[in-house]
């Protein structure tokens, strides 16, 4: 992957705004893996890809001030800093990590960008203290599709999947967490999959829109009309329209 293709600096209002979105989305899934650990106070942790920044301030809070957090991301614009809090920009893919320097390691919404995903995922745990804990989170885009038949939202979403496939993404990889973490030698590995049938406007409709709207110029150039893609948006944003949207899937997993 030579460019992240949602990249902040090409719409940072409408990233902003989607970002918002899934954190509203899938942050309350992710507690309650993290919840699972338990997190404690005094743990050292590190939220890779923290984007603006909710899940790094939630572990903040429950580590105390005995216990520190260090999010890190590609663009660290919508990150802040505070008391137990470290902001650091990072490239997980070249820049160096401390060994076993973690009770907690998190990542959402990363792994399924890079092509060399299972070398992150390596790394991720080479940082992970002994008996240490790592929590994945992403996407199975496969399977999303309307409740009724739609030949128009068919097109679009395979030129999606194509299009992504050609930016180095792994559209299923959440369904493959699993298959990762084992290959990794994790022990205590755990999935958990949430897949929501929601009505055009709520969150994972919306969120869909936005990223087909976000990647458009690559969604025609990989087969889909103008128009089908206007139609697509159109229905996404009609609340009587039903979406069975992306299956969310997180896997905690302990470093023995």
């Amino acid at each position: 992957m030579d460019e992240y293709v949602l990249h902040a600096s090409a719409a940072p209002d409408d990233e902003a705004a989607r970002l918002a979105l899934i954190q509203g989305y899938q942050d309350p899934l992710t507690v309650e893996a993290l919840r699972s650990l338990p997190v404690a106070v005094g743990w050292r942790c590190l939220d890779v890809g923290a984007g603006a920044g909710s899940i790094a301030r939630w572990l903040a809070a429950e580590v105390g001030s005995t216990g520190s957090v260090l999010a890190t991301d590609l663009d660290v614009s919508a990150l802040q800093t505070g008391p137990n809090l470290t902001v650091r920009r990072h490239d997980v893919r070249t820049d160096p990590l401390p060994p076993a320097e973690f009770d907690l390691v998190h990542t959402r919404l990363v792994l399924q960008h890079l092509p060399d995903r299972a070398e992150v995922l390596d790394r991720l745990v080479t940082s992970v203290r002994p008996n240490g804990h790592i929590v994945l989170g992403d996407i199975d885009f496969t399977v999303v599709r309307p409740a009724e038949p739609d030949p128009a939202f068919d097109k679009v979403h395979t030129a999606f999947d194509a299009a992504v496939r050609d930016a180095g993404w792994q559209p299923d990889l959440g369904a493959r967490l699993l298959a990762m973490v084992d290959a990794a030698g994790l022990a205590d590995a755990r999935a958990t999959c949430h897949q929501h049938v929601q009505h055009g406007g709520e969150a994972a409709p919306t969120i869909l829109a936005m990223t087909y709207q976000r990647l458009r110029p690559r969604l025609l150039a990989f087969g889909a009309a103008e128009a089908d893609v206007d139609h697509v948006l159109t229905r996404l944003a009609d609340p009587a329209f039903r979406l069975h949207g992306p299956a969310l899937w997180t896997v905690t997993a302990r470093r023995s």
